[in-house]
């Protein structure tokens, strides 16, 4: 087999069998129309799963974004806790963009975890924006499917609050039911 393809396979392979971040802290809505770039960083919580003898978990992501076209963005990633760190990248197509409603998909690919999902957000107003993106990806080894649903509230220029809630079924089992909370911010820069 040609190096590049054994490469890639050892990073598939790696994508689908670990963990990626714990929140999306990205919502569908993306850049402000005179903005070019976004940074964030945020930290995220999880609770046990309900009927395993384990502890709640947390971790930390940041993440730097930019559009490449009218309706393509690429992020780069970075999940880290007190044990461990990946980097990884998304890339998202949207092709709904109206004024107050915003969808598209997104593709995750990263040391040790894999996802897809389906961004969309909701204006509500000014540029705050009410998010979900229902998301299929790994936890672990195992496929793990997830809805998180956010708030994100621009407080002063380019500088954006964002709070979320997501639950998720590790291997689709409903005793393996987690609850995640997290808080981020994130600056738009033009």
């Amino acid at each position: 087999m040609p190096a590049g393809r054994l490469i890639a396979c050892a990073a598939l392979g790696l994508g689908l069998v670990g963990c990626g971040p714990l929140a999306t802290f990205r919502p569908a809505s993306g850049l402000m129309p005179d903005r070019r770039m976004e940074a964030g960083l945020g930290v995220s919580a999880v609770t046990p799963r309900p009927y395993v003898n384990e502890g709640p978990a947390s971790a930390g992501q940041a993440w730097l974004s930019g559009n490449v076209g009218p309706r393509f963005a690429l992020t780069g990633i970075a999940a880290f806790d007190d044990d461990a760190a990946a980097l990884g990248g998304a890339a998202r197509f949207t092709p709904l963009r109206l004024d107050r409603l915003v969808a598209g998909f997104e593709q995750e690919l990263g040391y040790a975890w894999f996802a897809v999902s389906t961004p969309v957000a909701v204006r509500l107003v000014d540029q705050t924006w009410l998010y979900t993106a229902p998301r299929l990806g790994t936890w672990g080894v195992d496929l793990s499917f997830g809805v998180p649903v956010g708030l994100s509230v621009r407080v002063y220029d380019g500088l954006m609050l964002r709070a979320e809630w997501q639950r998720s079924w590790q291997d689709f089992k409903y005793y393996n039911k987690r609850d995640h909370y997290g808080l981020a911010v994130a600056h738009q820069f033009p």
